[in-house]
């Protein structure tokens, strides 16, 4: 089984990996190395049945992720107490515009959240962040942290963050949020430098593209390899939690639960 990781500073505990969700709703205007199509809800249900057995307890999603948050709150119905949700607030994907709609105002953050709780058929999200659009500094700024402070004192959230795209958005959150999830990977560290930031904080991170949306491992003739060099690097910090893997596949999902169990047993 993934073992669970406790978030300092927190009562929350997520899975070592947890599942992204962005091709459970959006098929549109994304970077992965290979055409999909979205999967119906039989096969979504049955990839949610393997996380039970394999042990992935944590789901990360938002309202970017299109019809995403919707169709795992019909997926997480009866089985809510199980998992751990990370959602996101900032940026709203219209799947029949094919366009995302950007709003980091306090009222806007805000009614995300209430969207978020409505489609996720939740009262609470285990973890939300800021999701950034490259102005992490701008956007969290004192109005913004206060209201992902107080969604947390109203108990709507349990623990708050940004999903940031800088070092200089990542090093504020640090400073006033209780994580962040940052970009590692083979090919791209430079938001390492948080990792050290946030252990000296007593803070742990999630990791987001951990193989460059598909790319290292779709570049690479011995694929089990890749993915074990990839856990190796990625969990090679005490300061992370968890890292975030984005597949719809259910024999892709497997090997990569392998291929950490391998890094971890070594």
């Amino acid at each position: 089984m993934i073992k669970k990781i406790t978030l300092p500073q927190t009562d929350c505990q997520f899975s070592a990996l947890a599942l992204g969700t962005v091709k459970f709703g959006r098929d549109q205007s994304v970077k992965y190395p290979g055409q999909f199509s979205l999967p119906s809800d039989k096969d979504l249900v049955k990839l949610l049945d393997l996380c039970i057995e394999l042990g992935i307890s944590s789901f990360d999603t938002a309202p970017a992720y299109g019809l995403a948050e919707e169709r795992l709150g019909k997926l997480l119905m009866g089985k809510r107490q199980y998992f751990e949700i990370i959602t996101k607030a900032g940026e709203n994907y219209n799947n029949d515009s094919d366009e995302s709609h950007y709003d980091y105002s306090v009222k806007g953050l805000n009614a995300q959240l209430e969207q978020s709780l409505r489609h996720l058929k939740t009262d609470y999200i285990d973890c939300w962040m800021l999701h950034s659009n490259g102005d992490d500094v701008s956007n969290l700024n004192d109005d913004v942290i206060q209201c992902l402070l107080d969604a947390k004192q109203a108990g709507k959230v349990k623990s708050v963050g940004l999903s940031g795209k800088t070092v200089e958005g990542g090093k504020l959150a640090l400073n006033y949020l209780d994580t962040i999830m940052m970009t590692r990977n083979l090919q791209y560290q430079e938001e390492d430098s948080l990792l050290e930031i946030a252990a000296q904080k007593n803070k742990k991170v999630f990791l987001k593209k951990i193989f460059n949306s598909g790319w290292i491992v779709n570049n690479n003739t011995d694929k089990s390899i890749a993915m074990q060099k990839t856990f190796q690097h990625c969990f090679n910090h005490p300061a992370i939690c968890s890292a975030v893997l984005g597949t719809i596949n259910p024999k892709h999902l497997i090997e990569n639960v392998d291929a950490y169990h391998l890094f971890v047993n070594a």
